[in-house]
């Protein structure tokens, strides 16, 4: 896929034909190291929301009904870099040819991957070097720009993948909006974001399993699926520092003390005869980061 094929004006959303200058409203851009540098000097975006008051209180049903696991889940040796079972059966459900869009590509690792499948891929990123030495061998983002400034026509993408980025977004409501517009309608919007994790690169806003399900609401999408990726015990022992990823046996004797309790709990409640504690809530409550799956409602 060429970035001329699905490229906006970032600022005024106009065609951008020459992605150095719109021709709308004089936006200029530039090339940074041979990738197209679609960032604004300036640029300001208003939107609303309508906000129902059933939304400030959720029932357990309501809310258990996309807080559960998809039928297979958990990172897979055979996927790029953190890239779930689950997203690779959603994307595996798309047809030939489908275009996929990654917010925060990092290195671009799932180019190759994808295209090996038969799938049109674009990558954004804000910065070339802010990742690893190793993974910026895969060659790096299509083009750089801000995810809260998408420069992208709308309905352009069957699926958005965005992993470990909505905790680093200042306004991740207006980037998720942004997302739901250059999504195709039915397309799917799959990634994660910290909730347990530490603060880390400057990160804004750690989601809990209900600010997920919000914030997916808000931008106009429909959960499917919301699930907890790795634990908090472990996320906190390998992402606090150097001396704390050294006792990552302590946070694995945590969990399987967590779970101990929450098992004779719950064997207690179905002695008794009173309701069992889903397991996905469970682990919810200690996620180091919530996983989702949702999609933008084809009307």
């Amino acid at each position: 896929m060429h970035l001329s094929d699905v490229a906006a004006c970032p600022v005024c959303k106009s065609e951008l034909p020459d992605l150095l200058r719109c021709g709308a409203c004089g936006a200029s851009f530039s090339v940074t190291d041979g990738t197209p540098n679609l960032i604004p000097s300036a640029a300001r975006r208003k939107f609303e929301i309508d906000f129902d008051i059933a939304h400030s209180t959720v029932s357990p049903e309501r809310f258990g009904s996309v807080l559960r696991y998809p039928p297979r889940h958990g990172e897979s040796p055979d996927a790029p870099h953190r890239m779930d079972r689950a997203f690779i059966d959603v994307i595996e459900s798309l047809p030939q040819g489908a275009r996929i869009l990654e917010v925060g590509c990092g290195g671009g690792q799932l180019r190759g991957w994808l295209a090996e499948r038969g799938y049109e891929y674009l990558g954004t990123d804000i910065s070339k070097t802010r990742i690893q030495e190793w993974l910026q061998s895969f060659g790096g983002p299509d083009v750089l720009c801000d995810a809260h400034f998408l420069p992208i026509a709308d309905r352009q993408f069957d699926l958005v993948y965005s992993s470990a980025v909505n905790e680093h977004l200042a306004c991740p409501l207006l980037a998720a909006l942004e997302t739901c517009r250059v999504l195709k309608p039915g397309g799917y919007f799959v990634g994660s974001v910290s909730f347990l994790e530490p603060w880390h690169d400057d990160s804004y806003y750690h989601m809990s399993p209900l600010g997920v399900w919000e914030l997916l609401a808000q931008a106009g999408f429909e959960s499917r699926y919301i699930w907890p990726g790795w634990h908090g015990y472990r996320a906190i022992m390998a992402m606090g520092s150097r001396h704390t990823a050294k006792l990552a046996f302590l946070a694995e004797a945590l969990h399987a003390y967590f779970r101990a309790g929450n098992q004779l709990r719950n064997r207690l409640r179905h002695a008794t005869g009173r309701t069992v504690q889903p397991g996905v809530l469970d682990a919810s409550r200690i996620a180091g980061a919530m996983d989702w799956i949702a999609r933008r409602p084809l009307s």
